[in-house]
């Protein structure tokens, strides 16, 4: 069976978690029995078709598209995917099923529906007025207006928290079985590596520093600024503790500032985009991970920490309160406040045993129930309860009708 997975991010190029959901999705659809087709972004002229190990991955040319702004080159991007994937459905005609992921590329996806009369699937993996605390101006009523549409032709929507269906449901006015929770997942084995220890800590702290980890975009819903507030308390206790900061966004100079004002500036380390084996280093060698958001639909960062048996400590809010269990495979602090979490930050610096703890829970719950494969499995049977619901309906290209019918939906 194949399946057109339509993302406008897409490995090598990644900014925020849905490159890695999608990459590891296809990987073990290929290996159970799936054929995933992918169309998305290409960069640096690095566009055309690529074998990715038995995955399809077809990038068109997304670097000189003029807009103004990112909202504008959107909607021109995704109408170029919309002629890519038409052009891929040439040569794969027997897709039979989109797989849409988020609302860059709702347009493209609501497209290629229609044309080809296949049903249409969407991964919302965050929404708008979470990320802002609700729609204000016409970019983010914009965007606001793209999700519903892409909700609304959807057969399916996958989401992956509790939390995040709840605001589909009240954000986008969607019935709530028509929302599928499926949870992101790890590879603990791919985040494994050898390294030299000591030499690779020298690069960020002292051998005597604890670290104190921050991956992810530098972004006002990520809480990045929550997590600098608190350092004058950590260290007040714990003055051996370093703060590292990976990932890049518009906040970055504004929370240098912040750290050098309250005094703080010596004691963090602002690292802007990390490779992939640099990450994987850090997240063994940090002593704590912290995921502060405002908001957060799930936050894969946690369990990538758990994996890697480093404690991690994520603000009790969205996603992250459902995937750690306070004081069982991690702690939950308050969102919103440097006090809480620089509490949590302290209590974990101070006691190994707790720790020691922490990490084996968290080490079995995610390698048990957030394997790749399992998620993959729970992905695909939704897969062919759509197709089963679809090749039992009256809508089909034209021509093609179930038996006994004789009439054709003209919609």
């Amino acid at each position: 069976m194949k399946i057109m997975h339509l993302t406008w991010e897409f490995p090598p190029y990644k900014v925020g978690g849905i490159g890695t959901v999608i990459d590891e999705l296809t990987k073990n659809q290929l290996a159970q029995g799936l054929e995933p087709v992918v169309v998305t972004c290409g960069f640096e002229g690095n566009f055309g078709y690529e074998n990715r190990n038995g995955v399809h991955v077809y990038r068109f040319n997304a670097d000189y598209i003029p807009a103004e702004d990112f909202h504008s080159w959107a909607l021109q991007m995704s109408m170029l995917m919309q002629n890519k994937a038409c052009e891929v459905m040439r040569e794969h005609s027997d897709v039979k099923l989109i797989h849409a992921h988020d609302w860059l590329v709702a347009t493209a996806a609501v497209g290629i529906k229609h044309i080809y009369r296949i049903p249409m699937i969407s991964t919302l993996h965050a929404l708008e007025s979470g990320r802002y605390g609700g729609i204000s101006g016409d970019r983010q009523e914009l965007i606001h207006s793209l999700e519903k549409k892409l909700a609304y032709e959807s057969w399916k929507i996958i989401c992956n928290s509790e939390f995040m269906k709840r605001s589909i449901s009240y954000s986008l006015s969607i019935p709530h079985d028509k929302i599928e929770v499926i949870p992101n997942g790890v590879d603990a084995d791919q985040l494994k590596i050898d390294f030299d220890y000591s030499k690779e800590k020298s690069r960020y702290a002292m051998p005597h520093e604890s670290i104190i980890f921050y991956v992810g975009r530098l972004v006002w819903e990520k809480g990045v600024d929550i997590m600098v507030g608190s350092i004058p308390s950590v260290l007040a206790k714990n003055p051996d503790a370093k703060f590292v900061f990976a990932g890049c966004g518009y906040m970055m100079n504004r929370l240098k500032k912040l750290a050098y004002e309250i005094g703080v500036g010596d004691k963090t380390l602002f690292l802007g985009y990390i490779d992939d084996d640099s990450l994987k280093k850090l997240l063994h060698l940090s002593d704590i991970v912290i995921v502060p958001s405002r908001y957060e639909p799930f936050g894969i960062t946690a369990l990538e920490a758990m994996a890697c048996h480093t404690t991690v400590i994520v603000a009790d809010t969205g996603g992250l309160a459902e995937t750690v269990s306070h004081e069982l495979d991690g702690l939950k602090v308050w969102p919103e406040s440097s006090d809480s979490l620089a509490w949590g930050i302290n209590r974990l610096l101070g006691d190994s045993n707790l720790v020691n703890d922490l990490c084996s829970n968290a080490y079995n719950k995610v390698t048990k129930g957030y394997t790749w494969s399992g998620i993959t499995e729970k992905v695909n049977t939704l897969y062919n309860s759509v197709i089963t619901e679809y090749t039992d309906s009256s809508w089909k290209p034209s021509g093609i009708l179930p038996p006994g019918d004789n009439t054709e939906d003209s919609d």
